[in-house]
């Protein structure tokens, strides 16, 4: 795998960067490809962030979120770059378009991440932007306060405002550095953690009111089917943040939030307080870290449950 400061050299000598950031993107993937795209224009490249889904409204308060593009014709450019990308599917449409790419860069943090780019660094951290920020310093340019924002929030949604505990004192400090610089950090978590329609509180009141317990008490599963987005109004994306509640709950060790995406297929996202719940979600095809994952399970819905509550009881530390 690629150094740090080698992987800022090489940075230094693109033209014309396409950053991808992962379906359903989260505050980190955006935070990472934002910066990272402003950091390589204001070496004089261009540079240009996509991603195959909508942006969140709750991002658009950045206005660099609101540069993010959907459609690009990826032979335009000379290098495309996989941000907070675990594996080249959370690419969603693009995927096979970077496979066959002839200069490609995977930038992440999950240690389930496969190496998939031509050139790949991989770091186990808090969030990507921690990464990101690192790199920047590398490739020698300033970080301004937007860039400073987008790394802030970056930093602040991957680790439920510092209270997960991935959380290190380079996290921290990293944080820090970016309230030097000038970010916000109340507006940010103003936006990323408090704001929220009334829709999204229907829907959240909702999910509480039927979780289910497993293993007595040891797993926590609040689910959200199509009909409950479809009687509430509340969109897809405001389902962010659930799963923090459910962790709160006092017994809990891993919680899930299953949603209901299409009949018979579910995205599931997972937390955990000692358990691996990576691999949990590498048994259905999934990564992430190993207190926090996620995956999608097919099959009827009781059948899903009962798939993950025995997967789940593997890793349960005694």
């Amino acid at each position: 795998m690629i150094s740090l400061s080698e992987l800022a050299v090489k940075i230094k000598g693109e033209s014309k960067v396409a950053l991808f950031c992962h379906v359903r993107p989260d505050g980190d993937t955006l935070g990472s490809a934002l910066a990272l795209a402003n950091a390589i224009k204001t070496l004089g490249a261009q540079a240009v962030v996509v991603c195959d889904d909508p942006i969140p409204p709750r991002f658009l308060f950045l206005e660099d979120a609101k540069t993010v593009q959907n459609c690009v014709d990826v032979k335009e450019f000379s290098a495309l770059m996989a941000i907070d990308c675990a594996d080249v599917s959370r690419l969603g449409s693009y995927a096979e378009d970077f496979l066959r790419h002839k200069n490609t860069y995977n930038i992440d943090h999950h240690i389930s991440n496969n190496h998939y780019a031509k050139i790949n660094f991989v770091r186990d951290s808090a969030s990507n932007c921690e990464n990101i920020l690192e790199l920047i310093e590398n490739i020698g340019v300033e970080v301004s306060a937007d860039i400073a924002n987008l790394l802030l929030m970056g930093m602040m949604t991957d680790t439920g405002n510092f209270r997960h505990k991935n959380v290190k004192a380079e996290t921290l400090f990293s944080a820090g550095k970016m309230v030097q610089k000038g970010a916000d950090i109340n507006r940010i978590y103003f936006h990323m953690f408090s704001a929220q329609s009334k829709e999204r509180v229907k829907l959240f009141a909702k999910t509480m009111s039927k979780i289910r317990y497993f293993h007595d008490g040891r797993l926590a599963i609040a689910t959200v089917r199509k009909e409950d987005f479809e009687q509430t109004g509340a969109k897809k994306d405001e389902t962010e943040g659930f799963i923090d509640f459910v962790m709160g709950i006092v017994g809990v060790e891993v919680g899930a939030c299953v949603m209901e995406t299409e009949k018979d297929k579910y995205k599931v996202s997972l937390r955990s307080k000692q358990a691996n719940v990576n691999a949990v979600a590498l048994s259905f095809g999934g990564g992430g870290h190993v207190l926090a994952s996620g995956c999608q399970i097919n099959g009827d819905y009781e059948d899903v449950i009962d798939k993950l509550s025995f997967a789940v009881s593997r890793e349960l530390i005694d």
